[in-house]
């Protein structure tokens, strides 16, 4: 009997989902070897394309991932760490004086070392594109307050030995801030962690908070940014200053890779509810981020 094309589509998911499932029951640990593209199509009777398309298949799932010369191997889990949404005090995450190095070492010793192209962080006005537009209610093209921020965490992650990464900006109408431009201005807000919310709340209070949570796969810049594989997904935080009508005057947003972040609540992880969370709580409970 002839084999169809639908047939041969279907060996490759047979592959796959039998690998699947004994890596997911742990027949196969965290950076254990697969069975070899030779020994798979012995077991299937397929061709070695078929088996490749199921090993690439559990690539792309963030299940296994390929050596050449070696073979197949199942992809250790990293260690997941907690960003934390809070309805209490909220942090300026993007205000450089708020850098976690910048608070561990202080100002100079946390620029000593680092290169040119690549700051902890940036800050510029700049023309709103389309997505930033919408985030803020302004025409494409308004001018906007881009402040950047990058957040290397020191807890290393098992692939590859690569530390977790946080991406964090910063919108605002540039309009809400004239005082920008000003040079002595600019300083004051760089050094000091809370001058640019206090000033937006001088300014525009009273104040609403809405914080929005979604993931997709992430773009090939922002895998580059935040050390992430082909097709994983980033997480996205966004959390919006508003005024009381919801008219928007800043939003931060967090991106993080998801398979090694997930979302933690204050009330729900806090002895006491009503209290900020102490330092050592935050690490007790494995939070790098309260936002």
């Amino acid at each position: 009997m002839e084999t169809t094309t639908d047939d041969k589509d279907a060996r490759w998911r047979v592959i796959a989902t039998d690998l699947r499932a004994a890596i997911l029951d742990g027949r196969y640990p965290p950076g254990g070897a697969l069975p070899s593209e030779p020994e798979l199509v012995r077991t299937y009777d397929v061709s070695r394309p078929t088996v490749r398309k199921a090993i690439d298949t559990l690539v792309s799932e963030g299940l296994a991932y390929v050596m050449r010369g070696r073979g197949s191997f199942v992809r250790p889990m990293p260690e997941r760490r907690t960003i934390l949404i809070t309805d209490r005090d909220r942090p300026d995450l993007a205000a450089p004086g708020n850098h976690p190095d910048v608070q561990a070492f202080g100002w100079d010793l946390a620029h000593r070392d680092r290169e040119p192209e690549a700051p902890l962080f940036t800050g510029e006005k700049t023309p709103a594109n389309r997505d930033v537009a919408i985030m803020l209610g302004v025409r494409p093209g308004h001018p906007v307050i881009h402040r950047r921020s990058m957040w290397h965490r020191g807890h290393t992650a098992a692939i590859h030995g690569a530390s977790a990464r946080l991406e964090i900006n910063s919108y605002t109408n540039a309009d809400m801030l004239p005082d920008w431009d000003d040079p002595k201005r600019l300083a004051q807000y760089r050094k000091r962690p809370g001058l640019f919310y206090q000033s937006l709340y001088r300014e525009h209070s009273p104040v609403r908070w809405m914080t929005l949570t979604t993931a997709r796969i992430a773009y090939e810049d922002e895998r580059a940014a935040l050390g992430m594989d082909y097709a994983e997904a980033v997480l996205i935080i966004r959390r919006t200053m508003a005024h009381p009508n919801g008219h928007p005057i800043e939003v931060t947003e967090v991106k993080a890779p998801a398979n090694r972040y997930e979302i933690g609540h204050h009330r729900e992880l806090a002895d006491e509810p009503e209290a900020d969370l102490r330092p050592q709580e935050l690490s007790d409970n494995g939070i790098d981020l309260v936002i």
